[in-house]
């Protein structure tokens, strides 16, 4: 790993921390924050927190980082803005940390982006791809980690037009910026001569009934489930229930095995494709890896509860690997300047459990750590790679 110089200048109150450092003194410790839906609608996305917890207990068993014992707290926020930026307040003004890590979702990371820039606080890695969070100019403490949903969009876009072409296709997309990076992304790939048949949905709704009804009706030929895990997860026992199985392409946020698919319905998402950038820990082509026998070993000792397939929780790892490399980096100086000026100078950093070929870069003008994808088909177990690591970056 290498750096390059300079720097631009539970319900409700449900909290994990990780008990062996909880006695640190402060001035040994390093304080990690985090809001993730423990509870409500995208609740398959707790398992990101319990994952980092986990992580960071292991890290202190071993010594810490740096000699510093790590304390990292992780609050509720139910997949709600408003809620993430309450509990996001109290990490910053209470708890004290140094950075925020790993917030999940496009609405959280919205609602909480403007009052951590203003009081110059790291909001590292962030759990989404939205292209808006690659804004280092004007928000200098915010960086992502996700692959850009538009770009992985258009990957599918690509797919599609190769494949299927001149097909009919259905979009299934969140009625927000986080749904409309992947629907643009995918238009601008396809152009003009596909028609694109939209069925857009609101957090709010029970069901995917109306949206999967509107698109069988208009004789779709290919569809791009572009839900987040409860979402998709409905998108695919709807389908299963109608016996009506169009090819489908499956966004990287929801392609878990165990979080999303089995609770629908192997057989309903048999086939599909989806983009990644971490390993799918259930290939058994991956099961030799060293860094999968590692996250294997892993989860047997620091999170049992846990599905050691699971997609959510290898990128976690992978996630809490960077971090992890990124505090050693910074030394004994752990202010929140340095740690932001490391994280926005890596070069070529090799993490555990993303795809090979597929290194995290950064510089004081790009935030995007990870712009390459490699397509999968799920097999019924796992999701398999197929073709070559596709770069989309600029």
């Amino acid at each position: 790993m290498r750096f390059r110089a300079g720097w631009l200048a539970g319900a409700v109150g449900l909290a994990i921390g990780s008990a062996s450092a909880q006695t640190a003194s402060q001035s040994a410790e390093i304080v990690i924050g985090m809001t993730v839906p423990y509870t409500g609608a995208n609740a398959a996305y707790g398992t990101i927190g319990r994952t980092v917890d986990a992580f960071f207990r292991m890290i202190n068993e071993q010594g810490g980082i740096n000699g510093r014992m790590v304390r990292f707290i992780s609050y509720d926020d139910e997949y709600s803005a408003a809620r993430a930026f309450e509990q996001t307040r109290r990490l910053v003004e209470q708890d004290e940390v140094h950075l925020i890590f790993r917030t999940v979702g496009t609405p959280a990371n919205l609602a909480i982006r403007d009052y951590l820039n203003e009081k110059g606080v790291p909001q590292l890695f962030v759990a989404t791809g939205a292209e808006l969070f690659d804004d280092p100019v004007n928000y200098p403490w915010t960086m992502r980690w996700n692959g850009s949903f538009r770009a992985e969009g258009a990957v599918y876009g690509r797919y599609i037009a190769a494949t299927y072409p001149g097909a009919r296709v259905g979009v299934v997309y969140q009625n927000d910026d986080f749904g409309r990076d992947y629907l643009g992304g995918l238009r601008g790939a396809l152009g003009p001569a596909f028609e694109i048949v939209e069925a857009p949905y609101d957090v709010t709704e029970a069901t995917m009934d109306g949206q999967i009804a509107l698109l069988q009706g208009a004789d779709i030929d290919v569809l791009a489930n572009f839900g987040s895990p409860r979402f998709a997860g409905q998108v695919l026992r709807r389908l299963g229930e109608l016996d009506w199985h169009p090819p489908q392409i499956q966004a990287n946020i929801s392609a878990s095995v165990g979080g999303v698919i089995e609770p629908a319905g192997i057989e309903n998402a048999l086939g599909n494709v989806t983009a990644l950038f971490a390993k799918d820990p259930g290939w058994p082509g991956w099961a030799d890896y060293p860094d999968i026998v590692e996250f294997h070993r892993f989860m047997a000792a620091y999170y049992p509860a846990g599905d050691p397939r699971g997609v959510f929780e290898s990128s976690a790892y992978a996630t809490s690997n960077a971090l992890a490399e990124v505090l050693r980096m910074a030394g004994e100086d752990l202010s929140r300047d340095n740690i932001m000026r490391v994280a926005s100078n890596i070069v070529d950093m090799e993490v555990p459990n993303l795809i090979p070929g597929i290194l995290i870069n950064t510089s004081p003008t790009d935030f995007a750590p990870i712009e390459q994808f490699i397509l999968a088909r799920f097999d019924g177990t796992a999701f398999v790679p197929f073709g070559e690591v596709i770069d989309v970056g600029d």
